[in-house]
């Protein structure tokens, strides 16, 4: 170390001069040093949050009001108010199942009642399939980055085939999309379904192996951020890869991370979106799929004062680490990652028919 930074060093962290005359070695300095300029880099980032919070609540300082009664939007951020609407309320108990939480034994499950946004991204798919009239036996569907996850039986029970597609591989992602799903599907299924709408496929989510113009829907749910390349490459080629294989008049039902507060992503494999790169890196990159409906990012007051949990927390709150009392008193909507504010986005498309 340099006089330089050890000047530096003891002008922000004064109290170690005192383990300096105490004669502690070299090893303990440094690994207090490190303690203090990580507690020093948490309260920074605290600060910015609850900045940004406070600013927030000042522009949206007229209450976010949603109609219980009314038809939600679809295109849209996930705010704590969405479970109040009659829709959604119909829906997401359908996706709490209790047998399939104590099997898995609260891992990635919620108990009936419980706020989190992973089923506020199904509810607002299915509440989209139902209005485009694609929730019907007569719709073959595919599912892109798809895991494992419950709404894929849930969706083998209402289309007329469904596509679920993974790498179904990498060891990172094994609690999320098994090895040996493709194969028994229905080991990990949290109701009875029907086994012969379901198909899973190992497939890479940038190079869909089937024709152009195949599916009635194409959905992915928080997957496509993760899909690596430089400056959202992964994703909008999967995007793409969307587009070609669904039919003109089709839907794409597309859920991915957000950042409420402008920051930029934290890494490759973690690239989300945020205000300037939610268009100029997609929506506005696609030809032929548009939005159905104008994207809203608001933010409600009551999302910013009851619905964000820390990186840590969250990560309890899915592998079930966590008591029902923390995450009752926790809605897990808005996951504090640092000094960046991710929540989920919901975009829907309809594929034009080509000029």
């Amino acid at each position: 170390m340099t006089l330089k930074r050890k000047i530096s060093t003891i002008s922000h962290h004064p109290s170690i001069i005192k383990d300096l005359l105490s004669g502690k070695s070299k090893s303990e300095i440094r690994m207090k040093i490190h303690e203090l300029d990580e507690r020093a880099r948490k309260s920074a980032e605290d600060t910015e949050v609850q900045s940004f919070i406070t600013k927030q609540k000042q522009v949206f300082n007229i209450s976010y009001h949603i109609d219980p009664n009314a038809t939600i939007k679809l295109n849209k951020l996930c705010c704590i108010e969405d479970w109040d609407n009659h829709e959604v309320k119909q829906i997401i108990p359908k996706l709490q199942d209790i047998a399939y939480y104590n099997k898995s034994q609260g891992v990635l499950a919620r108990k009936p009642g419980q706020i989190h946004r992973k089923d506020w991204e199904w509810t607002l798919g299915i509440i989209a399939m139902k209005k485009f009239g694609k929730l019907n036996e007569n719709s073959t569907a595919i599912g892109v980055g798809a895991g494992k996850e419950l709404i894929l039986f849930y969706l083998a029970n209402h289309l007329g085939h469904l596509y679920a597609t993974d790498l179904y591989s990498t060891k990172d992602w094994e609690t999320f999309a098994p090895a040996d799903f493709p194969q028994n599907p229905s080991k990990y299924s949290p109701f009875p379904y029907n086994h012969g709408a379901l198909t899973v496929l190992r497939m890479n989510g940038t190079q869909l192996e089937f024709p152009s113009d195949s599916f009635d829907v194409v959905f992915s749910f928080s997957s496509i951020e993760h899909f690596g390349g430089e400056n959202y490459s992964g994703a909008l080629k999967s995007l793409k890869e969307m587009e070609r294989v669904l039919k003109p008049g089709g839907i794409a039902v597309v859920t991915t991370e957000y950042i409420i507060n402008n920051k930029n992503p934290p890494d490759l494999t973690n690239q989300f979106y945020n205000e300037r790169t939610i268009y100029s890196h997609l929506i506005d990159k696609l030809d032929l799929m548009k939005l159905v409906e104008p994207l809203d990012l608001t933010i409600s007051r009551k999302t910013l004062d009851k619905g964000i949990i820390d990186a840590a927390d969250a990560v309890k709150w899915d592998t079930s680490r966590v008591d029902d009392n923390f995450k009752q008193a926790n809605p897990y909507i808005v996951i504090k990652l640092g000094n960046i504010l991710v929540t989920s986005i919901m975009l829907v498309f309809r594929k034009n028919k080509k000029a």
